[in-house]
């Protein structure tokens, strides 16, 4: 009976240590600018997304071929936190591969001043993660007027 008891105490020992505390995070540690760093999966490309505090999330997304042609995606989003993950809903983009209502669930790893680092669950699962660096000399309004702009030439 002695041993059984001792399991029982590991047991609920390790349970109590592998629990993971939730971090919250708040919309207001995402406005400003940030570059989605390449993940190493060629062909080459990056993003520039800009976070209002408005609740406004734009998207300038740059991809280059090996002939050097690039193309350029742009979405105007609304985001919000929830219960640890970033829910980017699209409202506009130039792209059939993210239409308008398509909803981006990212599970958020880490935030801190000078980056941040997401991994996507929804629709579909991601590959790697999303690493993100701050851009400190531009505003998030100016992506989203790019954008802004990019919709009303394209309408």
């Amino acid at each position: 009976m002695k041993p059984t008891f001792i399991f029982i105490i590991i047991l609920c020992l390790s349970s109590c240590t592998s629990t993971t505390k939730q971090v919250a995070y708040s919309p207001s540690q995402l406005v400003g600018t940030w570059e989605l760093k390449f993940d190493g999966r060629y062909p080459y490309w990056f993003s520039q997304i800009g976070f209002t505090e408005e609740g406004r999330k734009c998207v300038l997304s740059y991809e280059f071929d090996a002939k050097g042609r690039v193309d350029i995606t742009y979405y105007a989003n609304r985001y919000v936190i929830e219960n640890g993950h970033l829910i980017s809903t699209v409202e506009f983009s130039n792209t059939e591969y993210v239409p308008k209502g398509y909803v981006i669930k990212d599970r958020i790893d880490n935030i801190d001043t000078n980056g941040f680092e997401v991994f996507m669950v929804g629709p579909l699962m991601g590959s790697t993660p999303e690493i993100h660096q701050r851009l400190i000399d531009v505003a998030p309004e100016e992506i989203c007027k790019i954008v802004d702009n990019f919709r009303i030439t394209s309408a």
